[in-house]
């Protein structure tokens, strides 16, 4: 059998999505897959040991030059139907997932109108499953393809990411890396697409200080020009305990996630992917719920604020007025108690 599973994006989302193709190839052991995605999220979906070959379609990078899409599109159903597959699963329910799912020319799978995110999906769906309300993220995507495929969903969450651990556990970090990581550190993950999730600079800097108290480096990832400059005014509040790192690719951050003492992040695909492998760390829950879409039974303590209106899952906070004000569930968490945890997990 050859499987073409249609996950376009975001880095979280993709993650949650690992343990179902687990799942798929312990049900189908000869079976080839492969998984379309945007360019940005091919690099994390070639770690997972199930995937064969990963191919992209650029949607976002077309938004602004709509009218090159059917030429975009027509080279892509050569390419895909010149892969012959048997099936595509679509596993994102949304109408701009199944119209690529259907350019293969061959049945294709998906949530029905009450569970995918579009209704209007499900009607290019040649096979649907009715999925539950209620259930973790991870365990809806595994009952799809349970229910569409056959496969054993009761097992352990597999994410697919042992062998990707083991081989950069053991792989050494740059020249460059070894200098800043040269005493045991902790990653702070403050980077984020929703606005409602950042976490004011202020924790970040009180908690740098409580981190440099006990003899552990800050280091500061980022990956655009506004979460460089967040990292660089942290730094300059945080001073000769914090690092912010050079530009570095997602595998190279992992290598970093991998070696450290532990992480700490806003609700964040980078965050999720660190839980996935393992990495001990604390995610700060705000505007979501760790038991929808938080990783859960590893290495990760989840912190929720607790307050009336979290978790309310908005892009942006409808309780302030403007991006430069913290939402209030944000600001409920504080240092002492992120602080707290992680030591309660390094001890």
């Amino acid at each position: 059998m050859k499987i073409l599973v249609v996950r376009l994006s975001s880095l979280g989302d993709i993650l949650h999505l690992f343990p179902a193709i687990s799942d798929l190839r312990r049900q189908f052991p000869n079976a080839v897959i492969h998984w379309l995605v945007e360019p940005g999220f091919a690099e994390a979906v070639s770690w997972h040991a199930a995937v064969d070959k990963v191919i992209t379609v650029p949607l976002r990078a077309h938004k602004k030059v709509w009218w090159k899409l059917p030429v975009l599109l027509s080279k892509l159903r050569q390419r895909l139907q010149a892969e012959k597959y048997d099936v595509v699963l679509d596993a994102q329910g949304l109408l701009k997932s199944a119209v690529l799912s259907r350019l293969p020319g061959v049945p294709v799978y998906g949530f029905d109108a009450d569970s995918a995110r579009e209704s209007i999906a499900a009607k290019l769906y040649q096979k649907t499953a009715h999925i539950p309300d209620g259930l973790h993220v991870i365990e809806k995507n595994r009952e799809l393809v349970g229910k569409l495929f056959g496969a054993e969903t009761k097992l352990t969450a597999d994410f697919g990411l042992d062998e990707f651990r083991q081989e950069h556990l053991q792989s050494e970090l740059s020249d460059a890396l070894k200098e800043i990581c040269d005493q045991p550190y902790v990653v702070l993950l403050h980077g984020t697409t929703w606005n409602s999730k950042y976490w004011p600079e202020a924790a970040w800097v009180d908690l740098i200080h409580k981190f440099s108290q006990g003899g552990l480096r800050c280091l500061l990832p980022w990956g655009n020009e506004a979460e460089r400059q967040r990292a660089n005014r942290i730094k300059a509040a945080g001073g000769d305990a914090v690092r912010v790192l050079p530009d570095l690719s997602l595998t190279g951050l992992m290598e970093l996630l991998l070696h450290c003492q532990a992480f700490v992040s806003v609700e964040s695909g980078i965050g999720h992917l660190a839980a996935a492998l393992d990495v001990p760390g604390v995610m700060l829950h705000g505007p979501t719920d760790p038991g929808y879409s938080g990783v859960l039974g590893k290495a990760c303590i989840h912190i929720t604020s607790g307050i009336f209106c979290s978790p309310c899952f908005k892009r942006d906070c409808p309780r302030i007025t403007s991006k430069q004000e913290i939402p209030p569930c944000q600001q409920e968490i504080n240092a002492q108690q992120v602080y707290k945890q992680c030591m309660a997990l390094l001890s």
